[in-house]
């Protein structure tokens, strides 16, 4: 046995003096110590704050990539690559509409670099400024509404800044997104008048001019929750599989926590499905919002019985005791929307604090004093027959 050891110790020895003089970090194959040939630029379109390039690369057996060299108008040297399969690349990041220099040049194997081509580009208008010249703002219950355009999803952030109790200005909100119909409120504020700024910028590090607009805030608070209850008539599906309906009105939106409604399964062709609650109070509803189950870390985001279509209706007086639709107003159409638009089961950052934060629902200026409300559920997300929610937040002004 010993014998067997010390051969098998010296074998290995051997295999690894044999192997000092590899260097596996080598590319493979011999250099010909022949800088590829140039690239030939075919044509370009500009997309915001670039262009997109499709060029015609060197023929060259061990050719490994396109490089390409810019200096973006915030002062940083660029560096961008294609793959040796490729036709085109886009580069972005600019922050104007100027004439832009790039450097394309072939490189092999082993990093010989064949002679630039220069180029001279003029890219589109950067995202950021569009959704600057498209910028929408009107006042709304405690705030401010914005609205813009992002065709091209590009990621922005848009920085809302007022005047605090010393007169000073602060950033109250930075909204971060890269949807392409960007709309959301900024809320926290009295029904008096208030200058708001905004600017928007890109992850390049450009920004674009301020926007401001002075705006009266419309009244509204959050409903009394305490006085929301469960109101099931024939016909509706019940929600107190984990415990009651109240639970949606309990003011539990944190993380991990077993608080929610929860109905029972039902085959999903039973859809439309609905539940009826009383709020209690009659009031005139500006918005509310919706929490999903925030568990398991966002496990069950916009899975399970996520929903995802609705509508909503209401009514001020006593709903018939048959549980039928008649005398109800239907208040508007609801649907959850991913922000990434990825499948269900795929969810990325920015679906996940979308959804801690709660998906709000802004509800016509017009819509009628109410006091019931019931829920038509159209779908979930992953199309299962089940529907479990977290909470429900109701804001207005009451009337009663």
């Amino acid at each position: 046995m010993k014998k067997i050891f010390c051969s098998l110790f010296i074998c290995i020895l051997l295999l690894l003096n044999g192997c000092d003089d590899i260097d596996t970090h080598r590319p493979f194959g011999e250099d010909d110590g022949k800088a590829p040939g140039i690239v030939k630029i075919d044509s370009y379109e500009k997309i915001p704050g670039g262009v997109k390039i499709k060029f015609i690369a060197p023929v060259d057996e061990d050719l490994m990539y396109i490089k390409i060299k810019y200096r973006l108008d915030i002062g940083n040297d660029m560096e961008a690559r294609a793959s040796l399969y490729s036709d085109e690349i886009s580069i972005e990041g600019f922050g104007n509409t100027d004439s832009k220099s790039l450097a394309i040049s072939a490189v092999d194997r082993y990093e010989n670099e064949g002679e630039p081509t220069i180029v001279n580009v003029v890219p589109g208008t950067p995202a950021c400024v569009v959704a600057l010249d498209n910028l929408d703002t009107e006042a709304t219950f405690g705030g401010l509404y914005i609205r813009t355009v992002n065709e091209k999803k590009n990621f922005l952030f848009l920085d809302i800044s007022t005047l605090d109790s010393e007169g000073l200005w602060y950033t109250v909100h930075t909204e971060y997104t890269s949807v392409s119909d960007i709309h959301f409120p900024v809320r926290g504020f009295t029904d008096e008048p208030r200058e708001f700024r905004i600017t928007i910028r890109d992850i390049y590090g450009n920004s674009s001019e301020t926007y401001s607009t002075i705006v009266t805030p419309l009244y509204e608070e959050r409903l009394d929750l305490t006085k929301f209850r469960s109101f099931v008539l024939p016909g509706d599906r019940a929600m107190d599989v984990y415990g009651p309906m109240e639970n949606l009105f309990n003011g539990n939106n944190r993380w991990n926590e077993m608080n929610l409604a929860h109905s029972r399964d039902f085959n999903p062709n039973e859809f439309p499905v609905w539940f009826t609650f009383d709020m209690g109070q009659l009031a005139r509803i500006s918005r509310y919002t919706y929490w999903q189950r925030l568990m398991s870390g966002g496990a069950f985001l916009y899975g399970q019985g996520s929903i995802k279509e609705w509508e909503l209706w209401g009514r001020a007086d006593l709903p018939d005791a048959s549980g039928s639709w008649d005398g109800w107003t239907k208040l508007m159409d609801c649907e959850s929307i991913k922000p990434s638009g990825w499948s269900a089961g795929n969810n990325s950052e920015e679906d996940i604090e979308h959804a801690r934060r709660g998906e709000e629902f802004e509800l016509p200026m017009d819509a009628p004093p109410v006091r019931y409300i019931r829920f038509k559920i159209f779908s979930t997300h992953t199309g299962a027959g089940l529907v479990v929610m977290q909470q429900l937040w109701f804001y207005g002004t009451p009337m009663e």
